[in-house]
């Protein structure tokens, strides 16, 4: 919708913008994507929590001197990790959800990774993760922080 509007300015919001979608491609147009998508969030969150609860218990017995700086690392480094690991489907993703809405046939997530990987090799996939990681490891690192702090001071309110 941004990208489109910027010179035709054809939507005058996301309702309108939806309802003519839907008009002029029917209700599927809005889940174009949607199971790159759920792949992608699935390979990230099972990544990101399995890594963040295993690197918090291992960390903070060789972090004596700081153990709350065990959360801040587990989390960045958890979410650094699950950005990796998912990001190919992530720009898989945008493959398929990026196409003109004029363009016939409509390609799909197998076909995009296989353009991909043809033309652009497995850097194609990756391309971008640099920026991605490092927010995710700052983002990640304060989002954790905040949980944890959340839950402890829950359980002294508790208590």
């Amino acid at each position: 919708m941004q990208l489109d509007n910027v010179m035709d300015k054809r939507y005058r919001g996301s309702v309108h913008c939806i309802s003519l979608l839907v008009k002029s491609q029917g209700p599927v147009i809005l889940y174009r994507g949607h199971v790159t998508n759920t792949l992608r969030e699935s390979t990230f969150l099972g990544t990101y929590f399995f890594i963040y609860e295993g690197l918090k218990v291992a960390i903070s017995p060789a972090m004596l001197s700081f153990p709350a700086g065990a959360i801040p690392l587990a989390g960045g480094i958890a979410g650094a990790c699950a950005w990796f690991f998912s990001f190919p489907l992530d720009c898989i993703k945008t493959g398929v959800q990026g196409q003109r809405l004029d363009t016939k046939p409509k390609i799909n997530g197998i076909q995009v990774a296989k353009k991909l990987l043809q033309t652009k090799g497995v850097r194609g996939l990756y391309q971008g993760v640099t920026p991605s990681i490092i927010r995710a490891f700052l983002v990640s690192g304060s989002r954790f922080s905040a949980y944890e702090t959340t839950i402890w001071l829950l359980k002294g309110v508790s208590a």
